[in-house]
């Protein structure tokens, strides 16, 4: 039992000793999850279009607006209003709500919606104009729930901010974390 104990506090002892001799040297990764390729250096985001039956006037541009200080805020990369190493552009094709988790009424005749999810989703056309095998065209959707008691209009704000950022970070990953 002594030697066990004394093997497994010379194994951590050693395993300490190598992970604080990596800490000289530079990460191979990054908290935010970016791999740009060094010599991508730009970024054009081209105004963001909604196709949605519903939805706030302004939606498309809190999008396009939303994505540029998302990228400017995480990456190292220089927004340009045209012909960036990387361009995004694209269209906001969903916006609805329906109900979802059912709760019975009285008796359980009638079954009510306990909460509401407005769905966003968002079609991006990236183009990398170093690497082009990097481009795609692709729907992102996220969602929120809201209290069934609580109108739209209450908590949409709140609602729609989340769901952006939601979306900006996988825009992000999927164009600059190289997932």
């Amino acid at each position: 039992m002594m030697r066990t104990r004394q093997f497994l506090v010379y194994t951590l002892g050693v395993l300490c000793l190598l992970s604080l001799g990596n800490c000289a040297r530079a990460p191979l990764w990054s908290f935010n999850g970016a791999s740009i390729p060094p010599d991508v250096k730009t970024l054009t985001v081209r105004n963001f279009y909604s196709d949605a039956a519903s939805g706030p006037a302004n939606l498309a541009i809190q999008f396009t607006e939303g994505v540029k200080e998302f990228f400017q805020r995480n990456s190292r990369l220089a927004l340009i209003n045209d012909n960036g190493d990387f361009v995004l552009e694209g269209t906001i094709t969903e916006y609805k709500v329906e109900p979802v988790a059912p709760t019975a009424q009285q008796g359980g005749i009638q079954q009510i919606a306990g909460q509401q999810r407005l769905t966003i989703t968002v079609k991006v056309q990236f183009t990398n104009s170093k690497d082009n095998t990097k481009d795609f065209e692709v729907p992102f959707s996220q969602f929120a729930d809201f209290n069934a008691n609580q109108t739209l209009q209450q908590v949409e704000r709140e609602l729609v901010d989340d769901i952006f950022k939601r979306i900006y970070l996988d825009i992000y990953n999927k164009t600059a974390g190289d997932w």
